[in-house]
């Protein structure tokens, strides 16, 4: 069984639960929350958020470039959990 990580919404107040082998929109959206996305494949960027602690893999993140990735931004459409998150939305 995969290690579940709390998952902070930071505008919205809201925090979930999403294990390690779940991807963060999908979770989100089980928990009612409407998040912008498009491609759910990681080869847009719609879905992209801020990351203010934590790590997310996201190793599927064809358009994310090293740059935005460096500056926190994460895709969470294929982005699962490493430990506990905060993400600012």
């Amino acid at each position: 069984m995969a290690q579940t990580h709390k998952v902070t919404f930071k505008q919205s107040g809201i925090t979930i639960d999403v294990a390690e082998d779940e991807y963060i929109l999908e979770k989100a959206e089980e928990a009612g929350l409407t998040l912008p996305y498009d491609c759910r494949s990681g080869t847009c960027v719609t879905c992209s958020q801020m990351c203010l602690s934590g790590e997310i893999d996201q190793d599927m993140a064809f358009a994310i470039d090293d740059d935005d990735a460096e500056q926190g931004w994460r895709l969470i459409c294929i982005g699962s959990p490493l430990s506990d998150v905060e993400l600012d939305i």
